[in-house]
């Protein structure tokens, strides 16, 4: 089944193919589990080292992880703080959404 995913343009201004790549497999390896919210939060931070430190949680039921990654590049661009994907759930097809908190 094919699966629309949209961005905002604060997606595409401040996060890289990569990350938005990494953060969209984060979701499908999430959504194949039983009872998962529709709404993904995305904690980023950048630590020393070439270090990316993603949180990935949800409401309901409560879950978390952290993640990290090595080699990772430094965008130009400030890393957002955070991220939300939201899976819409519409009566004939379904859709998620990356975007920025301040655009919610």
């Amino acid at each position: 089944m094919k699966i629309n995913r949209y961005i905002t343009r604060g997606i595409n201004e401040h996060l890289s193919l990569d990350l938005q790549i990494l953060l969209w497999n984060i979701v499908k390896e999430r959504d194949n589990q039983p009872n998962t919210d529709y709404l993904h939060i995305f904690r980023l931070q950048e630590e020393d080292n070439n270090i990316l430190s993603v949180t990935h949680e949800q409401e309901q039921p409560e879950y978390k992880l952290e993640y990290h990654y090595t080699n990772y590049v430094k965008n130009q661009n400030a890393l957002p703080k955070k991220v939300y994907v939201i899976r819409e759930d519409d009566v004939d097809a379904f859709y998620y959404v990356m975007l920025l908190p301040e655009e919610y």
